[in-house]
């Protein structure tokens, strides 16, 4: 096959794939040849008088000699069609762009550009909530939206909303999860619980091979799909089968306990948990577990629980404390109020309840 065929299937399949830029590119080349020839042919004919010849007569002055020869005449058509048609599919465009996002009920980001932010993928009836939550939460991070809805699912414009699946490389990169701090992905409430885990387990295989450092956070239906998840690398693997039945036992014999609990997951007033990193951290590091809770209670926070080094070492010192082992690669674990000895390091992160995030 020659290099001019070759060129030319090229040409014929990218004006496929964009139709309408194609049909703006070729109106554009007409105009553009037919005041080329008008100016070249025609002796009275400037630039000026050139264009006129081819604008609607709302765009231009009008035919400056009505009386114009018949090829001057033709090719001034050519290129009025030209211009009119260019015009008309500019129109098309902005108004095609204007009725979906009136229909979408706000504005649709083809690509975000944000950093270290939050990215939810897909949608279910706890979406509102949770974006109003990461909204309130201190300090507030970017958030954006990935899912195949027909419209925007908040009313916030402080967050963008990509219409994708999340099941496809393609539109996850759009909604810059390689550069994302945390992924969170809604279950399907919708659809049987193995197949929403199902699709679940896709969009976190996705986003693992995207961006391995990123935390990700997974609703699953049924707790005993949970190690396929462990598998794939998540974060945090949220079994909503199993905590809402053990909140339930735990409230039945505890009165009062689901309203601490929903106190400490809201954020709006009073204490929320936090992990406190950096000179929180620092300034505890060498204290054992009782002297940080003192000097925290001392500060308005609750030490609740350690992140650490997992070894073999700690989980001897901690005698029968459970230790949480986190994602494999990570090599960190997380203890909850350790009866046993236990030294901060300066490597570790504490869990607190607290009313800020910052407690020095």
């Amino acid at each position: 096959m020659s290099r001019s065929r070759k060129w030319g299937k090229r040409l014929v399949r990218t004006a496929a794939r964009h139709p309408l830029a194609s049909l703006l590119l070729a109106l554009f080349l007409l105009f553009a040849a037919s005041v080329l020839v008008l100016f070249l042919t025609h002796e009275a004919t400037t630039v000026r008088e050139a264009l006129s010849l081819v604008l609607p007569p709302f765009l231009g002055e009008g035919p400056v000699n009505p009386a114009l020869p018949l090829g001057t005449a033709v090719i001034s058509f050519i290129g009025l069609l030209a211009s009119i048609g260019s015009l008309a599919v500019v129109t098309a465009v902005i108004v095609n762009r204007f009725i979906k996002l009136c229909l979408r009920g706000g504005k649709v980001t083809r690509r975000t550009n944000e950093s270290d932010h939050v990215v939810i993928c897909g949608w279910n009836t706890q979406g509102n909530r949770i974006a109003e939550e990461l909204e309130k939460a201190d300090p507030c991070p970017g958030l954006v939206i990935l899912a195949e809805l027909a419209q925007r699912p908040v009313a916030s414009e402080e967050f963008d909303f990509v219409c994708g699946d999340p099941t496809q490389d393609a539109d996850l990169r759009r909604a810059g999860v390689q550069r994302a701090q945390s992924v969170i992905i809604l279950t399907d409430f919708s659809s049987n619980p193995n197949e929403a885990d199902g699709r679940a387990l896709l969009i976190a295989l996705a986003v693992e091979t995207l961006n391995p450092h990123v935390r990700t956070c997974v609703q699953v239906l049924n707790s005993a799909n949970r190690r396929h998840f462990e598998r794939a690398g998540v974060d945090e693997i949220i079994c909503l089968d199993q905590i809402g039945g053990n909140l339930a036992v735990a409230s039945a014999l505890n009165p009062g306990l689901s309203h601490v609990v929903s106190e400490l997951l809201t954020f709006n007033s009073g204490s929320e948990f936090y992990r406190f990193g950096g000179k929180a951290v620092q300034t505890l590091a060498g204290h054992t577990y009782k002297e940080a809770v003192q000097l925290l209670a001392e500060k308005g926070a609750v030490l609740i629980g350690v992140e650490t080094d997992d070894s073999a070492e700690l989980r001897e010192s901690l005698g029968s404390d459970v230790v949480y082992a986190t994602k494999a690669a990570d090599g960190r674990a997380i203890v909850v109020n350790p009866q046993g000895e236990y030294r901060i390091q300066a490597s570790d992160a504490l869990y607190c309840v607290s009313e800020t995030s910052k407690v020095w």
